[in-house]
């Protein structure tokens, strides 16, 4: 589970994707409609669902189980992590020697229908990108930064 202030791994490369869909959605008009931008960048296809495997996996296993983990998700959310599942069972149909884990890795990384962000949450992540904030945060926790913490704070963080 990610907490506060964390940057996953795939950050970078889902912001990319993310500035790739408004500059291109941005690029069809001739009259710039916020809401509409927003709207269609958060519905334009992406390379892959932005959720770690790890989580996809936690989820998809809850649900295999019965386990009622959806309901407490956001409409979003509810809705890409349903998607990767009924992508997972039908790997499974095509593919049954494998592993769960590695159906989840598929599913995950296959093309996504789009970027499961609210417009709202998709515009504020563009104004962060534009304002530089996962820069700072990418020098923040760089192991360049860790090298330079005194040997005593790096063995306090280890235990």
């Amino acid at each position: 589970m990610k907490y506060h202030g964390c940057i996953l791994e795939f950050t970078d490369e889902r912001n990319d994707e993310l500035m790739r869909a408004f500059r291109e959605a941005i690029n069809k008009r001739t009259f710039i409609d916020i809401t509409e931008i927003s709207e269609e960048v958060v519905n334009m296809p992406c390379s892959r669902f932005w959720v770690s495997e790890e989580r996809a996996m936690v989820v998809v296993a809850a649900l295999i189980k019965g386990k009622p983990v959806l309901d407490a998700m956001r409409p979003t959310k509810r809705e890409m992590f349903q998607e990767i599942y009924n992508r997972v069972l039908a790997l499974q149909k095509q593919f049954p020697k494998a592993s769960m884990f590695e159906l989840v890795l598929k599913a995950v990384n296959s093309p996504a229908p789009k970027f499961y962000m609210t417009p709202r949450s998709a515009m504020e992540t563009i104004y962060k990108i534009k304002k530089g904030f996962y820069e700072k945060q990418n020098r923040r926790y760089s192991s360049a930064n860790l090298l330079s913490l005194p040997t005593q704070e790096l063995e306090q963080d280890q235990h």
